[in-house]
Formats: C-alpha cells, sequence, structure tokens
C-alpha cells in the first residue's frame, strides 16, 4: 500500500476542515495543545503526542521528542520563559508540524529556537520552513484570515493586530500571513537594538 506524501499545506488543510466541521468559523485562536494530542492520538494510536509542556529552554523556543524507553509517543515542550503568547502558540504548531512532517526522518526528534534561523544548510532549512509553513496554515487558515483583511485593504497595524489576537499568534507572524496574500505592495521593516 502506497501513501501520498503530505505537504505541509495538506496536513494544516485537513485539520482546518476537521475543525470547521465541529466549530465554524468562530473557532480562533486554535487550541493546538488539544489538537495534537487528539489528532496523534486517532491517526497515529501506536506513536501519538502523549505530552506538552513549557520548560527553561535557554537555547531553544521549542522541541519534539521522543518518548523515553518504555514509554510511546512524542513530546512537544515549549520554552516557557517566552513571554507572547503568540509565539508560543506559533512554536507549538511548528513543533506539531515536525510530528507530523518529520517525526519518522528525525527519530531522535527536533529543537528549534531563533539562532537556528542563520542556519542555511539546505536539509535543516527545508525542514523549518515546511514546520513554519504548516503552522501558519493551520493557526491563520487563507479563507478566514481573508474575511478579516481583503487582500486589496489598505492596511494599518490596528488591522494586522486584530488578527495576530484572532489567531493568537505574534505582530511579526501576522504580517507575514498578510504579506503572503495582499493584492498591495508590502514591506515589513524590523529594528532591532539600533539594527535594520
Amino acid at each position: 500500500m502506497t501513501t501520498e506524501k503530505m505537504t505541509p499545506q495538506k496536513w494544516a488543510y485537513q485539520l482546518t476542515h476537521i475543525l470547521n466541521a465541529y466549530a465554524g468559523q468562530e473557532r480562533f485562536p486554535v487550541d493546538v495543545k488539544a489538537i495534537a494530542k487528539d489528532f496523534s492520538h486517532h491517526k497515529y494510536p501506536d506513536d501519538p503526542i502523549s505530552k506538552i509542556k513549557g520548560a527553561p529552554l535557554p537555547k531553544f523556543d521549542g522541541g519534539l521528542y521522543k518518548a523515553p524507553t518504555g514509554k510511546k509517543g512524542w513530546g512537544i515542550i515549549y520554552n516557557n520563559a517566552i513571554e507572547s503568547k503568540g509565539r508560543i502558540n506559533f512554536t507549538l504548531a511548528h513543533e506539531f508540524g515536525h510530528y507530523l512532517l518529520h517525526r519518522i526522518d528525525y527519530p531522535e526528534g527536533i529543537e528549534c529556537g531563533e539562532q537556528d534561523l542563520v542556519r542555511w544548510d539546505s536539509g535543516y532549512a527545508k525542514i523549518e520552513h515546511q514546520a513554519n509553513v504548516f503552522a501558519a496554515n493551520l493557526l491563520m487558515p487563507l479563507d478566514d484570515y481573508r474575511r478579516q483583511i481583503d487582500a486589496s485593504a489598505k492596511v494599518n497595524l490596528d488591522m494586522i493586530g486584530h488578527c495576530a489576537d484572532r489567531y493568537e499568534v505574534s505582530l511579526i507572524a501576522a504580517i507575514l500571513r498578510w504579506i503572503e496574500y495582499s493584492g498591495r505592495r508590502a514591506i515589513i521593516v524590523v529594528s532591532r537594538d539600533g539594527f535594520i
């Protein structure tokens, strides 16, 4: 029996259809912890996500880990020192994406952090991008986002802020999602510690 390789978008669309069927359009923000556990137990009962928790993780934002020897399944750990609920939610969705897309190829798990954004080797960059695409599509489905902000709308930070709150993501994640489908010319400029 051959199975089609699922893309990040296909996984997110499948979950979006399930969420829409059970909770309708007013189902935001996505409860990533609940859906990751429920869906993985249903889809992969012998290899589910069995634990999701915060912990002090000084070197990374989140990780996907195989359960200890003698136990089945996987755990998602996120850095509980992160102050932004939106960043935590995106991290959880990102790690759930790694579970769906990469756990077979990375049987010992994956650790992810901001510092890893500068790792440009093709294999690592590809799986990080795929996990981000999954997270963005799960948390901010384009059909709903377009209902919040039309592609041709003249956007301001209040409108993007509404979406960030609705989807419980960071403002930057909400802006990047809007830029993906906007019919307007747009650019995001970020300044930190005097650097652009």
